[in-house]
């Protein structure tokens, strides 16, 4: 790999952890100090299920894709690995169940699809690893990644607020522009 594409890799993966970090201290660690939404109040196993889940996938997601870790220290990548899939699969199962009563009614079909595809991407790369077929794994391992992601991409609208795009194409399509 050469300069160029070290400090690009560099980057965009500064980018993913801050952008983890960010959801985590603005959507996780508020049932940490003390908030409680509806949803938790009603719903505490679930949605406590769900932060575990969540916080082992995104945490544990990142050393994965480690060059490093993978062939210098296998035993540490196939542990952390262990613990993403357990994460992965905690997070995809309680976020079925989330997305069946989100308040947010028009989100629930796109909840569910997303946690299917956690789900099934996260076996599908756990059960390739098992056939020891490492080409596919990794290649499942992505999907799996950036499914789990999208959880935190869906919910840092507040960073990065796309309205504006919303409101373009609502005002041309009633103006006929």
């Amino acid at each position: 790999m050469n300069r160029i594409e070290r400090l690009f890799t560099i980057a965009w993966w500064a980018v993913i952890i801050g952008l983890s970090i960010y959801f985590f201290l603005e959507n996780v660690a508020v049932y940490l100090t003390g908030f409680k939404s509806t949803s938790f109040i009603n719903n505490p196993f679930w949605v406590g299920l769900h932060l575990i889940g969540g916080t082992l996938a995104l945490l544990f997601g990142p050393i994965q894709f480690s060059k490093w870790v993978r062939t210098k220290h296998l035993p540490f990548h196939r542990l952390t690995g262990k613990i993403y899939i357990i994460g992965a699969f905690i997070a995809g199962l309680s976020a079925l169940r989330l997305s069946l009563i989100s308040s947010c009614e028009p989100c629930r079909v796109s909840l569910f699809i997303l946690a299917v595809l956690v789900i099934g991407t996260t076996f599908s790369a756990w059960w390739s690893v098992k056939k020891k077929n490492v080409t596919v794994h990794r290649q499942f391992m992505i999907r799996s990644y950036i499914c789990v992601f999208s959880f935190v991409a869906v919910r840092i609208g507040g960073l990065f607020p796309l309205d504006f795009l919303l409101d373009k194409l609502t005002t041309r399509h009633l103006t006929g522009l």
